[in-house]
């Protein structure tokens, strides 16, 4: 296939003449679609190394056209050079971003890459455009002359064949899509992935009903609820993320942790765990293997004093409890303690930031989450647990819970996710039980309710994701964010995640009342990590056939809370 190429300067200098016309979302639109150009370095297993890393503005999903240049374009009267026509001989996508170089894998034949072929990211492209608003002919106009490497379908023929509902069986034989409704701009690869995700363009934005504040990133409902009560409702509005980087493996449970200004991530398949640096993409930093081979369960990082940072890890072997703490220092971890019989999890109890609490709970074979709970301590090199020295509701886990003062009475409520349901307490007082739409797990575990009986029966229990709390509107006062889902509660360890879609709840006491909204669109995976980072909200979302199965990878997703 030939295409005329004129350069690959003409969007970048849009850019610089293009004054009002590129503001806002197309601004940001064609900055993550500026040309770059690279090579092929090597096949690597099934993928291709090509020399462009986070450094030249590479991401996750990233397209490049694999080109061969063909004969140049001279001016019959001034000899200038006009351009090349070049042939396509294949199609790369970004699928791990490293430092020095990225891995990209082929979309289709893979059989005429070689070693020292040129790339262009986002050039060569067949792409098209859905208006779902039926106002976007004059943006699409906008996108067009801004993206002029990108191989248009016409605007009339794009609403003729998009479906009554954006769907991937109607982007066949298409590279990219831009997809427009009143909530978002959403593009799309030629499988239907996400690549980004962009508030709509201005004059096209749907009237919100009732915002807590005009920059809040959520919209929440006009009709707020008692604490006491439940039924809450959620409405998925305003999208808009976009993917930091790959981990290399379906992630079950992760953990963020800001330490010195420095954003990490713990993350496991169930039996290694890797550390990264999250900035503005992801850096590999360690990787060990769990030391007695257990099935983990959850990541907690834990902050003991100003000057050390540690790594929580609860564990499952041979049916019962078998945990480990580390000791994170110099980019490594090293050991502190194992075969520890008890579930982690760290709490940033007193709202400083710093998560200096370590609870400690032990497995009860009826209830699950013993009745047990200890405080851990740290003193050198040698860890020990000591009585509470506070109360916790009766029903409380340590796993995918929190504390943070959400009433603003100067007293940390204690929250937690169990069983699908969210619970929030001020001590021992229940203010607040969700409908049973909270969480939506892949850290499952099997266990046997009496290993000694000659029959016993087995179940399996669920490790949640702790939600968070943050001033997501700059109000001053804090709301709660919480992985939710649509998911089966007949699914179990190694039979899938039964998650049919998940999204970002928020929860806000306003008034003595609970009011309800979303932050970002629906996914069809889990999610298993979470944290807010100054004005960015972080997670990680995973696409697995089974759990602990093979296959499958984690995505770091952002989403900017900065209006």
């Amino acid at each position: 296939m030939f295409i005329k190429r004129l350069t690959l300067l003409a969007a970048g200098m849009l850019l610089l003449t293009a004054g009002p016309l590129l503001a806002g979302t197309l601004e940001n639109l064609v900055k993550d679609f500026q040309p770059v150009s690279g090579y092929v370095v090597l096949p690597s297993q099934n993928e291709f190394l090509i020399d462009l890393d986070a450094s030249h503005g590479v991401a996750v999903g990233d397209l490049f056209t694999v080109v061969q240049p063909g004969e140049k374009i001279v001016h019959p009267v001034t000899g200038a050079v006009l351009g090349t026509l070049d042939v396509r001989k294949g199609l790369l996508q970004v699928t791990q971003v490293k430092a020095g170089y990225s891995q990209a894998r082929a979309i289709g034949s893979a059989g005429k890459i070689a070693r020292g072929d040129q790339i262009r990211r986002f050039e060569n492209l067949r792409a098209s455009f859905w208006d779902y608003t039926g106002k976007g002919e004059a943006f699409f106009a906008q996108v067009k002359e801004a993206l002029p490497a990108l191989s248009w379908q016409d605007y009339a023929a794009a609403q003729a064949a998009k479906p009554a509902t954006p769907a991937a069986s109607a982007a066949a034989g298409l590279d990219l899509l831009l997809i427009l409704d009143g909530n978002n701009l959403t593009v799309r690869d030629g499988s239907f992935g996400i690549l980004h995700a962009y508030p709509p363009p201005a004059g096209l934005k749907p009237a919100v009903s009732a915002p807590l504040q005009p920059t809040a990133p959520y919209r929440l409902e006009a009709a707020p609820q008692a604490l006491s009560g439940s039924g809450v409702l959620y409405d998925v509005t305003f999208p808009g993320f976009k993917s930091l980087g790959t981990l290399g493996f379906p992630a079950v449970m992760a953990d963020f942790v800001d330490a010195d200004g420095r954003l990490l991530l713990a993350a496991t398949d169930g039996k290694t765990i890797k550390l990264l640096e999250v900035g503005e993409a992801t850096t590999p930093l360690a990787e060990v293997m769990s030391s007695d081979l257990a099935q983990i369960l959850a990541l907690s990082w834990w902050q003991p004093s100003a000057d050390q940072l540690c790594l929580a890890v609860s564990g499952w072997k041979d049916n019962k409890l078998s945990s480990s703490l580390y000791l994170f220092a110099d980019g490594r971890l090293t050991l502190v303690d194992e075969f520890l019989p008890c579930f982690f999890g760290s709490f940033d109890r007193n709202g400083d930031g710093q998560r200096e609490l370590l609870l400690t709970q032990r497995f009860d074979r009826d209830m699950v989450w013993g009745t047990l709970i200890r405080e851990g301590r740290l003193t050198g090199r040698k860890f020990s647990q000591e009585e509470l020295s506070f109360k916790l509701p009766r029903r409380f886990t340590v796993g995918g819970s929190m504390m943070a003062d959400l009433t603003g009475d100067g007293k940390p409520e204690t929250v937690f996710v169990r069983g699908g349901l969210l619970y929030i307490f001020a001590g021992t007082k229940q203010l607040y039980k969700s409908p049973k739409v909270m969480g939506g797990t892949l850290s499952r575990f099997l266990f046997e309710k009496d290993p000694n009986a000659r029959e016993t029966e087995t179940n399996y229990a669920a490790f949640e994701v702790p939600p968070v709390a943050a001033d997501l509107d700059g109000d001053g006062q804090l709301e709660l964010l919480a992985v939710a889902s649509d998911s089966s509660l007949l699914s179990a360890p190694g039979i899938g995640s039964g998650v049919k879609k998940s999204w970002l709840a928020v929860l806000k006491v306003r008034d003595g009342m609970i009011v309800k909204g979303t932050l970002g669109e629906q996914l069809d995976v889990p999610l298993q990590g979470l944290t807010v980072a100054g004005d960015r909200a972080l997670f990680v979302a995973t696409e697995t056939g089974s759990v602990f199965g093979g296959g499958g990878d984690s995505q770091v997703l952002v989403f900017p809370l900065a209006p």
